[in-house]
């Protein structure tokens, strides 16, 4: 059994960060029983080696960082997702799961949730799991807040205003959504990795109770509707077999 440590659960996804649920995503997709448990999150960098989640243990092993995480898990599987993907598939979709997670994640995550203020309020009673945030504990999410808007800044989209973020992940829906065209998976007529991580960020966006304009994008592409309805039916029946 794997175990997988992540922040919690929010609204239809698995937890409220996106790469935990492309973990989650991916072992369901890959027919992998696990189980979930919450990380310290307040303790990160003494509890993780990267000091971040996710990070899964499984047989006396410990793996962080989610890329790091599929990749074992791929090398271990007797029917890996990308087992019989070409060296240009496998190329394309490294340069998709950059894009999600370096560029969409800071546009259409990070900019919502944690710079706008409104949606800021919403996100908190998410984050505790309805707990009553008394003032140490609104303290302590507000100092986490700032290290993220921090990183923000850092990573260089946070300097822009959010017209400009929001017209970046409406360029990134658009792509994923033209790349994807009528196929019925990403890279075609069956589940790879890269879908663990498509599903996991249009659901962090389409799914979520913040309000923005990359929802109105995700739900302007009726083929990424579609798709998402294909994943999540594929997902549940995986589970269930």
């Amino acid at each position: 059994m794997i175990t997988l440590y992540g922040y919690g659960p929010g609204w239809t996804v698995q937890c409220i960060s996106p790469y935990v649920t492309k973990v989650a995503n991916y072992m369901e997709l890959a027919g992998l029983d696990y189980q979930m448990k919450p990380g310290q999150v307040f303790a990160l960098k003494s509890t993780t080696p990267y000091g971040k989640l996710p990070v899964i243990e499984v047989d006396g092993q410990t793996v962080a960082d989610s890329t790091e995480i599929i990749k074992f898990l791929e090398a271990r599987a007797q029917h890996p997702l990308d087992g019989d993907a070409t060296a240009a598939e496998k190329a394309q979709m490294l340069a998709w799961n950059r894009m999600l997670d370096e560029h969409l994640y800071w546009a259409a995550v990070i900019q919502p949730r944690w710079r706008e203020q409104a949606n800021w309020e919403r996100y908190i009673p998410i984050i505790v799991g309805g707990a009553k945030v008394e003032d140490p504990l609104r303290n302590m999410l507000e100092e986490f807040r700032r290290m993220i808007l921090a990183e923000f800044d850092g990573q260089g989209m946070g300097r822009l205003p959010a017209d400009k973020v929001y017209e970046r992940a409406a360029d990134d829906i658009n792509a994923l959504s033209d790349f994807l065209g009528d196929k019925a998976f990403f890279m075609g007529d069956k589940p790879r990795t890269i879908d663990a991580n498509v599903l996991s960020h249009l659901k962090h966006i389409v799914d979520s109770p913040f309000e923005f304009p990359t929802k109105d994008a995700v739900r302007g592409r009726a083929n990424l509707m579609n798709y998402i309805a294909r994943l999540e039916s594929t997902r549940e029946h995986k589970k269930a077999a």
